[in-house]
C-alpha cells in the first residue's frame, strides 16, 4: 500500500471551509442571545456555509472522480450493508467515501439551504431550530463515524483530509488538482465573502447578498410587517 491522492486541494479547501462555517454559524445560534450584535454573525456565517455548498456542487458535478456524487456509495443494499459491518466491526474499507460518510454528506448538503430558507424566513420560521438540531444530529453522527474509522482501519482519516493522502493502491489515486482552479475558486471565495462582510450593516441589522443582491434581515424576526422574513429591499427605510 502507498501513499495516494485522494482528496485533492478544491475538495479539501470546501471542507475545512464548510465545517468552519457551520461550526461558528451554530454555536453562535445555540449560545448567543437573539438580540446580541454577534448574533448576526450567526446569520452571515451560515450564508458563507451556503455559499461554499454551491461550490461543494459543482465539484461534485465536475470534480475529480472519487468526489463527484456519482461516486458516492449510496445504493441502500450498500449502505444496510455497510451499517450491518459497522455494528458487527466487519465494514469494510473505502478508499474515498463510505456509505455513512457519504450519506453524512447528503443530509448536511440538504438541511444548510433549509436552514438558510427558515432562517431568512423563505421557510416557516419555526422549523430552524429543529433543522439546527437535526443538523447537530448529522454532524455528531459523522465525527462519530470518524472516530470509528480511525480506531477500526488504525488510519487518521481526519489527517489526511488536510494532506489529500491516504494509503492504498496507486491506480485509485488522483493526480494533484490543476492549480488554476484552486487559485480561481480561492480568489472567487474570498471576493464573495468579502464582500458579504462589507455588505453587513450591524447598525441596520441587514446585510446585501453578494451577486443576489437581497437584502436580508439578520437577527430575529418577530412579525415586523413588512420586513418580516427580511426579504424587503426596499422597507429598511421606512425609519
Amino acid at each position: 500500500m502507498k501513499k495516494i491522492i485522494v482528496w485533492d486541494l478544491p475538495i479539501r479547501l470546501f471542507h475545512w471551509a464548510f465545517a468552519g462555517s457551520l461550526t461558528v454559524s451554530l454555536a453562535i445560534g445555540f449560545l448567543a442571545d437573539d438580540d446580541s450584535l454577534i448574533f448576526q454573525y450567526h446569520m452571515l456565517f451560515g450564508l458563507i456555509a451556503a455559499f461554499t455548498l454551491i461550490v461543494r456542487l459543482v465539484l461534485g458535478v465536475v470534480g475529480s472522480r472519487h468526489n463527484r456524487f456519482t461516486a458516492f456509495p449510496l445504493g441502500p443494499a450498500e449502505v444496510v450493508r455497510y451499517a450491518v459491518g459497522v455494528v458487527t466491526g466487519k465494514a469494510r474499507r473505502y478508499i474515498a467515501h463510505n456509505p455513512g460518510g457519504a450519506v453524512a454528506a447528503i443530509l448536511m448538503f440538504a438541511l444548510v439551504p433549509l436552514l438558510v430558507a427558515s432562517g431568512t424566513g423563505w421557510l416557516d420560521e419555526e422549523l430552524h431550530e429543529g433543522l439546527a438540531i437535526g443538523l447537530l444530529v448529522v454532524v455528531g453522527a459523522h465525527i462519530a463515524g470518524i472516530i470509528w474509522h480511525t480506531i477500526r482501519h488504525r488510519e487518521p482519516i481526519a489527517i489526511s483530509m488536510v494532506t489529500g493522502r491516504k494509503e492504498g493502491p496507486v491506480q485509485d489515486g488522483l493526480e494533484s488538482a490543476n492549480p488554476t482552479s484552486v487559485i480561481a475558486i480561492l480568489i472567487a471565495g474570498t471576493a464573495w465573502i468579502t464582500a458579504l462582510f462589507a455588505n453587513h450593516d450591524n447598525r441596520a441589522d441587514t446585510v446585501k447578498v453578494p451577486l443576489i443582491g437581497t437584502t436580508l434581515h439578520l437577527g430575529e424576526n418577530e412579525d415586523e410587517g413588512e420586513e418580516h422574513g427580511g426579504h424587503g429591499d426596499e422597507d429598511d427605510d421606512d425609519d
